[in-house]
């Protein structure tokens, strides 16, 4: 019985020590939102933490005209840019302009506008804050 514990703790001590390195060496912070409004498969984030996404559509639910998303942190000073993966590959990234800080919750809101993406293929949605 001795033995197995200690196997037993060797192994939980190196499983902490692998899932340690690996959060230390993401080069991208990820969101997993299992409520999307528009249901797309996944978000690619690099930059920041975003804790939402909100998808404004046409009239007809064909297109993507808007995204908003809200990261964590003051990060009203960087430039933002979404754009789609889609089945033909990465689409072309579009500027967001600054965000709008709110000390109160401690986040920052983008609303990236004008876009023409067809809902039709998107794979994923991709966030870049720099």
């Amino acid at each position: 019985m001795r033995r197995t514990r200690r196997t037993l703790a060797a192994a939980v001590g190196v499983g902490a020590l692998v899932l340690a390195g690996a959060a230390a060496f993401t080069n991208s912070l990820g969101y997993s939102n299992s409520n999307t409004t528009v249901a797309y498969g996944s978000e690619n984030v690099t930059g920041a933490t975003v804790t939402s996404i909100q998808y404004g559509l046409s009239s007809d639910g064909t297109t993507v005209n808007s995204v908003t998303f809200v990261a964590t942190g003051d990060t009203h000073g960087s430039g933002a840019s979404v754009g789609f993966t889609t089945s033909g590959g990465n689409g072309a990234m579009s500027a967001c302009g600054s965000g709008s800080y709110n000390s109160g919750s401690d986040s920052t809101t983008y609303v990236c506008s004008g876009l023409t993406q067809a809902v039709s293929g998107i794979t994923a949605t991709d966030i870049v804050v720099s």
